[in-house]
């Protein structure tokens, strides 16, 4: 084991489950986006900083909630409807 975090260490033995679990298929398994996807619809919100004040780690707190929790339900199949979106340019 590396003596500090090593992407390529950890992702070299979670990558072939990564693939067997079809996390790479941006459909799981349907042939075609206008399929209804059988496991359901997963929306979440995802609202903006209120402007009344200076941000703080509320704000940083909500966000991750809602980010871990997409993050978790879409690989088990329901439909994001739209694909994770960002409200900067900036890929994360």
């Amino acid at each position: 084991m590396p003596d500090s975090y090593s992407p390529q260490y950890v992702e070299a033995a979670w990558y072939p489950w990564w693939e067997k679990q079809g996390y790479f298929k941006p459909e799981y398994g349907r042939d075609r986006v206008s399929e209804v996807n059988p496991k359901g619809l997963f929306m979440i919100c995802i609202p903006p900083p209120n402007v009344t004040g200076s941000l703080h780690l509320g704000h940083a707190l909500t966000n991750a909630i809602q980010d871990s929790l997409t993050r978790w339900y879409v690989p088990l199949g329901p439909d994001p409807g739209l694909p994770q979106l960002y409200h900067c340019p900036l890929d994360p």
